[in-house]
């Protein structure tokens, strides 16, 4: 436990300067268009600090595991906007709260005057806290992407030199699901999906599970028919439709099926090789 103290004590000075900033920032704001004492000004901006970095915590949560980058640019937007409105909401109703337990009854009305300004200084916040969450979860992804990247090509690697002994390449696939037993002639296969200890299988005509690694197929398919473009994607060439531009610097491939997924930089490189592009 001793350990991990001074890292939660750095955090616990951090937040606690950061509300005394705000505090103080607040109460020389409001001390212009109220007569309220400075302490009580102070009071209330503390208070409404604390709000603040809890509503900060939560919103980083929501934005971090509701993968609102993945979604398309107005689907974000509104997700966006929604998550604001409720963020102000519920930072006014607490600026609300903060203030009748502080201020005297006698100048409620004043108090209540301050909400507006109150709001919109969340607001101003709001966009600065996504902005900076945003480019937080994009370096992580670059730095996630490259790591899964290297590990891959090492992987990749690995298959290539494992190439050079002699392989039965693969055929057919058969999957059995319940009584039923299924066979898949490997030139149908559109492409294959790493799902944990398991591997999906998509066709033309349906999809099917079957228990084996990513790594087996990759050593038994035909190298130049079938590319490794994701760590979890494994493409039957002939069956690519279009590759297009996805967002910045990221491919979307568009396969026989009318499935769409997304290869990485590797991948995208790898595939331009092998198909000469």
């Amino acid at each position: 436990m001793s350990l991990f103290l001074p890292n939660n004590l750095s955090r616990m000075l951090a937040i606690s300067g950061l509300c005394i900033v705000y505090a103080t920032v607040q109460a020389w704001a409001f001390g212009w268009l109220v007569s309220f004492p400075f302490l009580q000004l102070m009071l209330d901006g503390m208070v409404n600090g604390l709000c603040l970095t809890a509503l900060s915590y939560l919103l980083w949560k929501v934005i971090k595991y509701g993968n609102f980058e993945t979604l398309e640019f107005y689907q974000r937007l509104i997700n966006y906007a929604a998550l604001g409105l409720l963020s102000i909401a519920i930072w006014t109703g607490l600026c609300y709260l903060s203030a009748y337990s502080i201020f005297d009854p006698d100048k409620w009305s004043e108090a209540i005057s301050m909400l507006p300004l109150k709001a919109f200084i969340a607001l101003l916040i709001y966009l600065l806290m996504i902005q900076l969450f945003r480019m937080g979860l994009a370096v992580a992804g670059v730095e996630s992407q490259r790591q899964t990247e290297e590990e891959t090509e090492e992987e990749i690697a690995g298959m290539d030199n494992h190439r050079t002994e002699e392989i039965e390449m693969l055929e057919r696939i058969v999957v059995k699901s319940g009584q039923k037993i299924d066979v898949i002639r490997v030139a149908e296969i559109v492409y294959f999906q790493a799902e944990g200890d398991y591997v999906r299988i998509f066709t033309d005509s349906g999809k099917y599970l079957k228990e084996e690694t990513m790594k087996y197929f990759q050593s038994h398919l035909p190298d130049g028919q079938f590319i490794r473009v994701h760590r979890s994607y494994l493409v039957n060439t002939s069956k690519i439709l279009r590759i297009e531009l996805y967002e910045k610097q990221n491919q979307l491939l568009t396969l026989s099926n009318g499935d769409k997924i997304k290869i990485s930089a590797s991948g995208y490189k790898r595939l331009r090789e092998k198909l000469g592009l």
